[in-house]
């Protein structure tokens, strides 16, 4: 741990996913699915809200007999992580190999118990382009003088188990993602199974050969705070014992998914898939990737092929004068494109908002409709599990394209994204994926879910929705907001800062 700042790490040690299961009762399940269909084909599940997310997550660390592969930006130490990391665990004590990837800015790993987990001889734990101060005055003076390499993020998520079954999607490991939080992300994520599972496997492989990947047992923790793996255990049994009849918990117990996955019978939709990753290397050396490589300059093919209609649904929406251009030349070849966004009121970050603002206009002239997130989208659905409110954010990012294909993944539309940190995404042939995230979409934005926004005679921007009664609502400025926000996000927009959200 005395090793300087900026010296050369040694080169971390290299591994590779392992053989796919064959013995075991997921292993069985799939094969089952699998064997009625072209071996080119992959299976897919839609996971929609939270606590299927989340089910299916825990559901295949603990029938994995293998491997367990998980690549996350953001692994928070909340009931969600919690949970998950004692499962983790567990299955590495029956002898399953887990490796656990996450990003450095994403995930703080400050937390001690980090080490003692990494010191088990069957859990390996490596950080993306790691900042080397863990915590204070260090931290921030790194990521001041190394902007350049540390801009540069791994936004991925993506979990691979026994080699046969992955999630992947917009989902990162924290409650507000699980249906556990006061603010709630609406998002997607998808089981697959079948022919892409190689292709997933290989993508995790490069980021976790990477030279960007660091032990974490590299990175400076205080030796005071070292603890046993005995210690950890009793910690993590002592906590899921609490957990266990956590409304929570119990819900995830009831949920239609998890009699499903016990029952072996989940219905999976077929057709071809192709997975899209950006290499790791661009996150250290952008400069020599072609930009070819990059999973939105495919994504930005792939929308052009749209000839009925266009539906996004995505966090993040700053086009750019390229992007508008993009989707009013799909708008005049013919598809309808229709494109939801968070308002003022459930956008998380006043700089994006202003951002995104100064585009409304222009889209809505190209004959693109356009609506924003209400604070209180999905509320009854959240209200059959859990007691209070909780204020909605869109983080989802999917497109639906005319009726055959659809794309999932965790592309927001901002250049951050498409140019500077890694992503992926998952493009599905499948009838019955488009349909189902067709229907999602329009359920998305129904007038008590979402703001539609139109001109009016004078051709000023207003926002059209409805009350709890149904009683039609019409707004003049950014609903859902404060004084406050508007006039922060106004001034942020002023900033030359477009191409760093």
């Amino acid at each position: 741990m005395n090793r300087q700042p900026g010296a050369a790490r040694p080169a971390a040690e290299h591994s590779a996913a392992l053989p796919p299961a064959t013995e075991s009762r997921l292993a069985r399940t799939v094969e089952r699915e699998t064997s009625s269909h072209s071996p080119q084909h992959s299976g897919f599940y839609l996971l929609d809200d939270g606590l299927s997310a989340y089910v299916a997550r825990i559901a295949l660390v603990e029938e994995a007999v293998t491997s367990l592969d998980l690549q996350y930006y953001i692994y928070s130490d909340d009931t969600a992580g919690r949970i998950l990391t004692g499962k983790l665990l567990q299955a590495a004590d029956r002898g399953v190999r887990v490796r656990l990837l996450v990003d450095d800015l994403g995930t703080r790993l400050t937390n001690p118990w980090i080490v003692t987990l990494a010191s088990h001889e069957n859990i390996h734990i490596r950080v993306f382009n790691p900042v080397e101060g863990r915590s204070g005055l260090r931290r921030g003076l790194e990521q001041v003088v190394n902007f350049g390499r540390i801009n540069h993020r791994m936004h991925n998520k993506l979990l691979v188990a026994d080699g046969i079954a992955i999630i992947t999607g917009g989902r990162n490991i924290a409650d507000g993602y699980f249906s556990k939080s006061d603010i709630e992300f609406l998002d997607v994520d998808v089981v697959s199974v079948g022919a892409v599972v190689a292709d997933a496997a290989s993508v995790f492989d490069r980021y976790w050969n990477s030279t960007a990947a660091v032990p974490v047992t590299d990175l400076p923790f205080a030796e005071k705070d070292e603890h046993t793996l005995d210690e950890l255990r009793k910690l993590v049994t002592r906590y899921l014992d609490g957990e266990e009849k956590s409304d929570f918990s119990q819900a995830l117990a009831e949920s239609t998914l998890a009699r499903r996955l016990r029952n072996g019978d989940v219905p999976f939709a077929w057709g071809k898939a192709t997975l899209y990753a950006d290499p790791p290397e661009k996150a250290t050396d952008r400069d020599k990737v072609p930009a070819s490589e990059y999973p939105g300059y495919q994504l930005e093919k792939i929308v052009k092929q749209a000839r009925q209609r266009l539906q996004i649904a995505n966090a993040y929406l700053i086009p750019g004068q390229a992007g508008v251009q993009l989707f009013s030349e799909i708008q005049r070849n013919g598809a309808q494109v229709d494109i939801l966004t968070n308002g003022l009121g459930t956008n998380d970050e006043a700089v994006v908002h202003g951002a995104y603002a100064q585009y409304r206009a222009p889209l809505l002239r190209a004959g693109i409709r356009l609506w924003e997130l209400r604070p209180m989208a999905e509320q009854r659905r959240r209200l059959h599990w859990f007691k209070g409110n909780s204020r909605a954010s869109l983080h989802a990012k999917i497109f639906v394209l005319d009726t055959d294909r659809a794309f999932v993944g965790s592309i927001n539309l901002d250049r951050r994204s498409l140019i500077q940190n890694t992503e992926v995404g998952l493009l599905m042939n499948s009838t019955p994926m488009n349909e189902q995230l067709h229907a999602l979409f329009e359920r998305w934005v129904t007038p008590d879910s979402a703001w539609r926004l139109r001109f009016d005679k004078e051709d000023r921007i207003r926002w059209h929705g409805e009350d709890d009664h149904g009683k039609p609502l019409t707004e003049d400025r950014d609903p859902d907001s404060t004084l406050w926000q508007r006039w922060l996000s106004r001034v942020l927009a002023w900033l030359p800062i477009e191409s760093q959200i």
